[in-house]
């Protein structure tokens, strides 16, 4: 019996220890995935008549993968992207070709970098 436990005790001992090996493993690989870059970029946009056309430009971008946040204001739109997965040009052909809520197939809005 005393032989018995004293294995079971090794097992348990074996067992915790690669638990805890593997809970430090993912969360070094976490923090690891957390460091991507993100760059910002600022567009004036034409024709953001109301809210609804500043939502179909907003869901349209998010819609791309690689975008990461887009806030809106008034007829200034500023997005955090990865420009790995996403360059400024399809951001902006995104806007481009997004709608109103007159004409959701109208492609009015015109784009103009904003410089700081």
């Amino acid at each position: 019996m005393k032989i018995n436990l004293l294995k079971a005790s090794k097992y348990l001992a074996i067992l915790t220890i690669a638990l805890f090996a593997n809970s430090a493993n993912a969360q070094t690989t976490a923090k690891d995935t957390s460091k991507a870059k993100t760059a910002s970029i600022t567009y004036s946009v034409s024709d953001m008549d109301c809210k609804t056309d500043s939502k179909m430009v907003e869901t349209a971008l998010y819609r791309r993968k690689g975008v990461k946040s887009v806030k809106t204001i008034d007829d200034v739109i500023t997005i955090v992207y990865d420009p790995i997965k996403v360059k400024p040009e399809e951001l902006k052909t995104i806007i481009e070709n997004t709608g109103t809520c007159e004409d959701p197939n109208a492609k009015v809005h015109k784009v103009i970098i904003k410089t700081p």
